[in-house]
């Protein structure tokens, strides 16, 4: 499945946004707002890397990038007025950071999960930077945004944002193969403690990307159900990420290991970006072994159907050659009592022919 990036959704809409909107600068008026949340998402870790005992520097310079981002959030609302013709909504529901994937940011930084609630609120401010809401389209549901006029605008975001999962989703396969890659080269060939730290450390920060990957994916994929995307598409396309489908893979971990006739690739492995990247080199990587392994799974299950044909064709022979021979023996016989026996074969075995035929038919390879 092929799957267009932000970037190029961006220019398609680009030049046809009059003729949807009646507006110019809609398109660009919504990346900034997608943009600002990504830079919400990132002031709360900012603030978390912050020293117990930061210096006044330190936090002057955290304060400077509030300041900043309270600045633009402002600016993007007074824009909004303008593209939404003064209409006031309501701001919705706030997305929250589903917990299970900010378990390696909060070990870094040393942090219990109910910390995270309020390591925003410790620079003094009322409503802090990262805490403004950022009124946006999908901010209401789509059906809540018909009688407000909001339906072109929600349309237009309702592409970007399958531009930004598919972007996220990206970053995310090239954040599982960077650190498959980790795992294989360099904690098997580590030779010294120092080197074994060094990547386990390296893993570590290739998790914390993942989880942020995941957590930036949540929030695209709760805009998009907010705007209506139908419910199929998020079912097969744009599914639920769960934590037990970001473990390193094993093709390239564990080459040879046990039980890999069974396995799949998680579902967002077969949504395909189109952007060239630098580290296509990886993904070609990953996806050759992958390739291969499927190719020889599949070579393997096609010998083994073609041997179970074959052995129900062998099985069928076998009771006829049975039921056969006690019909020889029942003709060779000179005493009753052999007789009645080797008759009572010829059924038993013919029986069993029978059975064979019947529950085999079309499937079984006969050799002759």
């Amino acid at each position: 499945l092929e799957a267009p990036t932000m970037a190029e959704i961006h220019l398609k809409l680009t030049k046809r946004e009059y003729d949807d909107t009646g507006k110019l600068g809609s398109i660009s008026w919504l990346i900034s707002g997608i943009n600002l949340e990504d830079a919400q998402f990132v002031m709360p870790v900012d603030i978390r890397q912050l020293p117990q005992d930061a210096s006044a520097a330190q936090k002057a310079v955290v304060e400077e990038k509030q300041q900043k981002l309270a600045a633009r959030i402002s600016k993007f609302h007074e824009t909004a007025d303008a593209m939404s013709d003064g209409i006031e909504v309501d701001a919705g529901m706030e997305h929250v950071d589903d917990i299970r994937f900010c378990a390696a940011d909060m070990e870094e930084q040393g942090l219990e999960a109910a910390d995270l609630e309020v390591a925003s609120e410790e620079t003094g401010e009322e409503v802090a930077a990262e805490g403004m809401r950022i009124l946006m389209p999908s901010s209401i549901h789509h059906q809540d945004g018909l009688p407000l006029g909001l339906r072109a605008l929600q349309a237009e975001e309702l592409q970007l944002r399958q531009g930004q999962a598919n972007d996220c989703l990206e970053k995310l396969r090239q954040a599982l193969v960077h650190k498959a890659i980790i795992y294989c080269q360099h904690f098997r060939s580590a030779d010294s403690t120092w080197m074994g730290t060094r990547s386990k450390q390296e893993a570590h920060r290739c998790r914390i990307k993942i989880d942020k990957c995941v957590r930036s994916y949540q929030r695209a994929r709760n805009a998009l159900q907010r705007l209506g995307l139908d419910d199929d598409t998020l079912r097969k396309v744009y599914q639920e990420i769960q934590p037990s489908q970001l473990s390193v893979d094993k093709e390239v971990t564990e080459e040879n290991r046990y039980g890999q006739g069974s396995d799949r690739l998680a579902w967002f492995w077969r949504v395909n970006n189109s952007q060239d990247s630098p580290e296509d080199e990886w993904m070609d990587e990953f996806y050759r072994v992958n390739w291969l392994k499927a190719k020889a799974r599949w070579q393997r299950w096609e010998e083994e159907l073609s041997l179970v044909r074959h052995e129900m064709g062998w099985t069928v022979g076998w009771f006829r050659y049975k039921k056969e021979a006690w019909e020889q023996r029942y003709h060779q016989a000179t005493k009753c009592g052999h007789q009645a026996y080797a008759q009572r074969q010829v059924l038993l075995w013919g029986r069993f022919l029978l059975d064979g035929e019947n529950s085999f038919k079309d499937k079984m390879i006969i050799v002759t």
